[in-house]
């Protein structure tokens, strides 16, 4: 595969030839059109390892979205628009510790929650560029807690929004993901506990909008928790996530479109 770094832009099919960009990269990669088609991929011979790397993608691509899905609502206009990849990557080093056969290996993400820090989960800034306050994060024994505490915030003097922002606000979330095994009996792939765990899965915190040149407010705090009598199993891990959303005043508040503001990944627990 050629890969051009110099003068030619050309995107697109010329003949039997693709030129195209990757996901997060500015080089053009070359490559012949067309290949082999569906049925030889699946039936061939030649392609089992092809077959078994397909089915190591499941788990990790099912894994992924529900990662994406549990950060929180507030986080989709301002989470890294290519943070599915990275997910996938990081679940790959989990899928890697389970020591079944290539094409069948479950992600036991319960036991290795720390591949979830590899990402990098924002897009426009880090949080700490954006927020220059100091703050705590709590979590509960039961792990169905978790309180955020910011001391002495001077929105005007500590929130570093961008030209067009008016207000601003805090998001925290918890979400809940489980880990996803390998049925030998229907050869497939599913998480632990399948649909039933998601009810109540996921709680989220947004507070009210604050004017950007607002005076001292001091210590705030916020807690998010899931319901008492939500059952967390150990190989269900918790997520949470602490960010700022950016938004305008018209005749009301409007948050800002994509690429402003930002979310910070407190951990797995």
């Amino acid at each position: 595969m050629g890969k051009i770094y110099g003068s030619n832009r050309i995107i697109g099919t010329v003949g039997k030839v693709r030129h195209y960009k990757m996901n997060g990269g500015e080089e053009i990669y070359v490559a012949e059109s067309g290949g082999a088609n569906k049925n030889l991929i699946l039936n061939n011979p030649a392609f089992a390892m092809t077959r078994m790397h397909m089915a190591e993608m499941t788990p990790r691509s099912q894994l992924a979205s529900q990662v994406k899905r549990k950060l929180g609502m507030w986080s989709i206009p301002i989470v890294n628009r290519y943070l599915i990849g990275s997910i996938n990557a990081a679940l790959r080093v989990a899928q890697k510790r389970d020591n079944g056969e290539i094409g069948c290996r479950s992600i036991y993400l319960s036991r290795c929650r720390d591949v979830l820090n590899i990402p990098i989960y924002y897009w426009y800034k880090p949080l700490r560029d954006i927020m220059k306050c100091p703050y705590s994060v709590e979590t509960s024994l039961d792990r169905k807690s978790v309180t955020v505490t910011i001391e002495n915030l001077i929105p005007r003097e500590q929130i570093k929004p961008p030209i067009e922002a008016t207000h601003f606000q805090f998001c925290v979330c918890l979400g809940v993901v489980c880990d996803i095994v390998y049925n030998t009996v229907n050869k497939d792939f599913s998480s632990v506990y399948g649909g039933n765990f998601e009810t109540h899965s996921m709680k989220e915190f947004e507070s009210e909008w604050i004017p950007i040149n607002a005076g001292a407010m001091g210590d705030v705090s916020f807690t998010v928790k899931l319901p008492e009598d939500y059952v967390l199993e150990e190989d269900m891990t918790v997520l949470q996530t602490f960010g700022v959303v950016f938004g305008k005043m018209i005749t009301n508040v409007e948050p800002l479109k994509r690429n402003t503001g930002s979310i910070e990944f407190l951990g797995a627990v």
